[in-house]
């Protein structure tokens, strides 16, 4: 934040010290009268555009992952064509792009020095730095252990991943040194997140069934509890509310046809609440409003596409809405859904190969307005309201809205922030 001062110095300086005015010998000649009219100085292009408007859109040379902002506002996107990108918010204009040995399909996360850590599918996660996209360094996994999710950043710094060959690892953010790694039952598709008692919660993916979200203590590795689901395949990134419940998904068979979000205590895992989605397919990633609601959609249902707000503390559905499909099927909410400070909820809605962005009342549920564009991997809303989506069809979009910034809420996007640091707040 910049704080003007000059323009109170002036009129300060011109209030004091009133001298007698004297006469002008020579005073100047009257300005010729003119027919110039005054008029109210120019609103940005971004204040007159209509919401739901492309401001820019990069294209990249294969899909976008999902975008994460850094402290800045500079955007940082991984895509499979192997690059990191960091673009400028504004114009989207690149400011550099740092080459890998995979595809980059998961968020970075960014540190609070502007330290941007990502996944490739090379087996390692690097630290860059975020001005010049110099590395600073990188940790490679095991060589069966692919790294789809995104890294979750402690408060200490401490850089936590998730890897396919069923490990978690942590890392020193400065170095790069491994700390420790937990082994778990099935892989790590999902990011893990970490609470405000310095928690991780990493869930895990089992194509046999019989997944597991763990509970670990971030300093040591050491597990704390872990919660079951019989005949679970999936369960994705957990979110986090402020009274530290952890809100996740499941899918109930290997098909991904019927699945539940599930409210567990964070200090014992005790289940509070389940919320069936029966054969709507599972859930997407969630999102907490400042109504304390749960926000997720479905993917992968056999019946209608539904959006869902449920009652954070009773589990009860406030409303659903209905996604819009076409010849192609129905659609699927793939990317999680991130909230404005107006309440306002956008979501992403694939069908087959297209995609569709749409803003909803997070009261009533009622559809404020849609975008279509490519299928959608991921969003994210900035600071100043601007929301931005990563797509299949190679292209980062910046697109306006009506929010001011993101929801004073524990949970408002994936990975909680901009940042996606996937850190609760400290309250």
């Amino acid at each position: 934040m910049r704080t003007t001062i000059i323009l109170v110095s002036l009129s300060i300086a011109l209030g004091c010290g009133k001298k007698k005015p004297q006469s002008n010998p020579n005073p100047p000649a009257k300005p010729e009268p003119t027919s110039e009219v005054k008029t109210p100085s120019a609103k940005s292009k971004t204040e007159t555009k209509k919401p739901g408007t492309v401001l820019w859109e990069f294209e990249t040379g294969d899909q976008a992952g999902g975008p994460s902002i850094g402290n800045d506002g500079t955007v940082y996107v991984g895509s499979f064509d192997k690059n990191i990108y960091a673009l400028n918010s504004g114009n989207g204009a690149k400011k550099w792009e740092f080459e890998t040995g995979g595809w980059v399909n998961s968020s970075p996360a960014i540190g609070p020095d502007n330290t941007v850590y990502a996944c490739s599918r090379d087996n390692k996660i690097y630290a860059l730095d975020g001005k010049t996209g110099t590395k600073k360094w990188e940790f490679k996994t095991g060589a069966r252990d692919n790294l789809y999710s995104s890294p979750a950043l402690g408060l200490d710094g401490t850089v936590y991943v998730g890897s396919m060959g069923g490990k978690v690892y942590a890392l020193n953010g400065k170095s790069g040194a491994k700390k420790w790694e937990f082994g778990i039952r099935g892989t790590t598709f999902a990011s893990p997140v970490v609470g405000l008692d310095n928690k991780v919660y990493a869930a895990s993916v089992n194509p046999l069934g019989g997944g597991v979200l763990y509970a670990l203590d971030g300093k040591t590795g050491s597990k704390i509890w872990e919660h079951k689901v019989k005949d679970n395949q999936i369960a994705n990134v957990p979110a986090i509310g402020s009274d530290s419940i952890v809100y996740f998904g499941i899918s109930l068979d290997a098909q991904g046809d019927k699945g539940k979000m599930i409210a567990l205590e964070g200090k014992d895992g005790t289940v509070n609440w389940e919320f069936s989605l029966n054969a709507n397919g599972h859930p997407s990633l969630s999102v907490i409003g400042a109504d304390k609601n749960i926000y997720f959609g479905t993917q992968m249902g056999n019946g209608d596409s539904l959006f869902y707000s449920v009652d954070g503390k009773s589990g009860l559905k406030e409303w659903e809405y209905k996604l819009q499909g076409d010849a192609l099927g129905a659609p699927s909410v793939i990317a999680s859904p991130a909230i404005g400070d107006d309440g306002t909820v956008y979501i992403g809605a694939n069908t087959g190969g297209k995609g569709e962005v749409l803003a909803l009342n997070g009261k009533s549920g009622a559809k404020k307005w849609a975008l279509k564009i490519g299928a959608i991997n991921g969003i994210v809303i900035g600071n100043n309201g601007t929301i931005y989506v990563g797509s299949l069809n190679k292209k980062v979009y910046a697109i306006k809205t009506d929010s001011k910034g993101p929801a004073k809420s524990p949970w408002p996007m994936r990975g909680q922030n901009p940042q996606h640091t996937g850190r609760a707040p400290a309250k």
